[in-house]
């Protein structure tokens, strides 16, 4: 019984990722989709009025933002002189 069970279950779960059903892979988290969603609260951007350049230096550091006034254009050099490397993620923020 247990083995009729288990062929039911792969084919069904076959049958869901043909129909565009979640792999199992697509729901691991990725430094990218992580990166996305703090960014979505820390990052505004200079059209909404962000002024202060704001990065961070490894996916799972922390937020670093430069207390003196960057101009528009510079962040990422600025960021990336910080981290003495490249920056993982630049952005405005207020």
């Amino acid at each position: 019984m247990k083995l009729k069970t288990l062929m039911m279950s792969l084919a069904f779960g076959a049958v869901l990722s043909a129909c565009g059903g979640p792999l199992p892979e697509e729901g691991a988290d990725s430094s990218v989709d992580v990166l996305g969603d703090t960014q979505q609260g820390v990052c505004e951007g200079w059209e909404a009025g962000g002024r202060r350049c704001t990065w961070k230096c490894s996916s799972d550091g922390r937020w670093i933002y430069a207390t003196g006034s960057v101009s528009y254009g510079g962040c990422r050099a600025y960021a990336d002189d910080f981290c003495k490397g490249s920056a993982v993620s630049v952005c405005w923020s207020r």
